[in-house]
């Protein structure tokens, strides 16, 4: 019987650390569910005004269904104040299609891809003529890209590129001036198609 116990003895420290470790992992991974970043993300409500952007693909809050602009599935729609809801950013620019330096405005694509809990980052934006460009969002250089909604303060016609379009600070990043970047300045943007 002195055998059995000192056995026991023996073995019962050295499964300690096994149940720890299994039980840390289990509380780590219960933490990280509710510390979740997108599951405190609020619903998206509806647009009032006229869509301005169409984002489908691979996310997780939506505000449309069948009988949403396009008859689609699910996707986020967004109008002018929607947009404007979300943390508004703004640079002066010069671009190859405008004369002289512009003040743009509008939201970060990075900010406006967390609200609507993107679950990739490799983006097809079309523009209402349908001219696409592919990018992949997660890239350092991209990381001002901004989905402008105003230049020098006002809301942007489509006559003037608007009312959507991606844009990047060319002046204070001169290595973002040249043909690879400018390719992904989307005017027109109608949708973004998140994989």
């Amino acid at each position: 019987m002195l055998t059995k116990s000192i056995t026991n003895t023996r073995a019962t420290p050295l499964l300690k650390p096994y149940y720890w470790l299994l039980g840390m992992m289990l509380c780590g991974g219960a933490l990280n569910v509710a510390a979740d970043p997108a599951s405190t993300l609020k619903p998206l409500p509806s647009p009032e005004g006229r869509v301005l952007l169409i984002i489908t693909g691979n996310i997780g809050i939506t505000n449309s269904g069948p009988n949403s602009a396009m008859g689609q599935g699910d996707q986020a729609e967004f109008d002018l104040d929607l947009l404007d809801s979300l943390p508004q950013h703004e640079f002066r620019t010069q671009t190859p299609w405008t004369n002289g330096e512009h003040q743009f405005s509008g939201v970060l694509l990075h900010d406006l891809l967390h609200r609507i809990d993107a679950k990739g980052s490799h983006i097809r934006a079309v523009a209402f003529n349908e001219y696409f460009s592919e990018f992949d969002a997660d890239t350092p250089e991209l990381a001002s890209l901004l989905l402008a909604t105003r230049m020098d303060g006002e809301p942007m016609r489509i006559r003037d590129k608007g009312p959507t379009w991606l844009m990047l600070p060319l002046s204070d990043l001169q290595q973002l001036d040249n043909k690879r970047y400018h390719e992904l300045l989307i005017w027109q943007l109608r949708t973004l198609d998140v994989q």
